[in-house]
């Protein structure tokens, strides 16, 4: 009897420890598919009363899982039946949305029940939704059936966007609140700028770099090191729409780089581009403050520029050399010449000051400066609205003179460029 029970109890604990394994594996499972582990919140359905999702980010941000999941959401939830699964071509339909390494198929669970029948150009899962395949280069197709879902990807890409859009919309008329899912990559366009004006839409907006511990270090470097400080670049990897323009910044640019407060700041300076009349046409004088950290980041603290005499803009200067403990004063002199330095060497003695001349046009200046904050290395602190339409606006072709803009350029290539030299007062220049 009692050999018998310890076989027994052998046998149980054996089969205890079967059942454990099995149950890990099954737990190890659930999780592999449980999108809400591994999504992050720009990933995530949004709530609220909504008819578009709209993703534009960059390459590699997640956008193919995001709507194979939120594909897969939708059906498993029971409220979504018919669906229209829309790429550029039938073939990247099937190749990226349904058979790719983040498409339908790799993220549904085997208990799903999702079966592809090629053929027909469509998905079955077991609770009867059906989701079929399209290819925007046929908008025709989209006459006819009817959808309460769709997600349509990389919507940039294709060649006729409106008329695509035109016959889904008119296609989604199934269910209580039917909705349509779009992820691209942007490209500058019309239906985009139209659709963004939409008050159902909903708007998600993200960069490569958001996923980085799902990509590989190479790749991040490579593409760092290509595209960043780039147009292509913006619109590749931050997912922002490139307006083909002439100027040095965008919108978009400024607001990336725009922070509330400054770090402890190891170097400020003034730059400055002074004008020398003072009536109802003249030019301002371009006052701009920035500071530069200990690793060498730089930030943009204040626009002072005014419209005065140079004895009172001088004045002023040294006012708001004490207030921000600056070390320098960069002083463009191509106006001025040896005026210039006399005045303040009168007015503010005590002021550090670094003369400088342009010998190239403004817009060459600036150019090199544009590219420091496309590379993150330059930061507004706060709004400056005057300032900030100089750099918005100007062209090669203009013909106003942009002197925030200028004073901007001599601070912060003193900073980033120049490096700043030991102390010195007027005398040693």
């Amino acid at each position: 009897m009692s050999l018998f029970s310890e076989k027994r109890r052998t046998a149980l604990r054996a089969l205890l420890r079967l059942l454990r394994i099995e149950q890990r594996r099954r737990l190890t499972i659930q999780k592999h598919y449980n999108w809400l582990l591994h999504a992050r919140k720009s990933q995530l359905l949004p709530s609220g009363d909504w008819k578009i999702w709209l993703i534009l980010a960059g390459r590699g941000f997640g956008k193919t899982r995001t709507g194979a999941e939120t594909i897969r959401q939708w059906v498993t939830s029971g409220n979504y039946r018919r669906i229209a699964l829309i790429a550029q071509t039938i073939t990247e339909a099937r190749e990226v949305m349904v058979e790719g390494e983040s498409g339908l198929l790799s993220i549904s669970p085997p208990w799903e029940g999702v079966i592809y029948e090629m053929h027909k150009r469509h998905l079955l899962w077991k609770n009867g939704a059906i989701a079929t395949l399209y290819g925007a280069e046929n908008p025709e197709q989209l006459r006819g059936p009817q959808f309460d879902g769709a997600w349509i990807d990389e919507f940039a890409k294709f060649p006729n966007p409106e008329e695509t859009l035109n016959q889904l919309f008119l296609s989604l008329r199934l269910g209580g609140a039917p909705r349509a899912l779009i992820t691209t990559t942007p490209r500058p366009s019309m239906i985009l700028k139209r659709l963004l004006e939409r008050k159902d839409i909903v708007i998600t907006r993200g960069s490569t770099f958001e996923n980085k511990e799902n990509l590989p270090e190479s790749f991040l470097t490579l593409v760092k090191n290509q595209f960043e400080g780039t147009q292509l670049g913006d619109q590749e990897l931050y997912g922002e729409i490139v307006e083909n323009t002439d100027t040095l910044w965008t919108p978009a640019l400024l607001e990336r780089q725009r922070l509330v407060k400054a770090p402890d700041l190891a170097h400020v300076v003034i730059g400055v581009d002074p004008a020398l009349s003072h009536h109802t046409t003249s030019d301002e004088t371009g006052i701009v403050v920035a500071g530069q950290d200990t690793q060498g980041i730089v930030y943009v603290l204040a626009d002072y520029s005014t419209k005065a005499a140079p004895e009172e803009w001088m004045r002023r200067i040294g006012e708001i050399y004490h207030a921000f403990h600056a070390e320098q004063v960069v002083l463009e002199t191509n106006a001025g010449g040896d005026l210039l330095p006399a005045l303040f060497a009168n007015i503010a003695p005590h002021l550090s000051l670094k003369l400088v001349r342009a010998y190239k046009s403004k817009w060459t200046r600036a150019e090199p400066i544009a590219l420091l904050y496309r590379q993150h290395r330059v930061f507004h602190v706060g709004s400056f609205d005057l300032l900030e339409h100089q750099m918005l606006t100007y062209t090669p072709q203009a013909t106003h003179s942009p002197d925030r803009m200028d004073a901007l350029v001599w601070a912060l290539e003193t900073l980033c460029l120049n490096n700043i030299p030991q102390k010195m007062n007027i005398w040693s220049l």
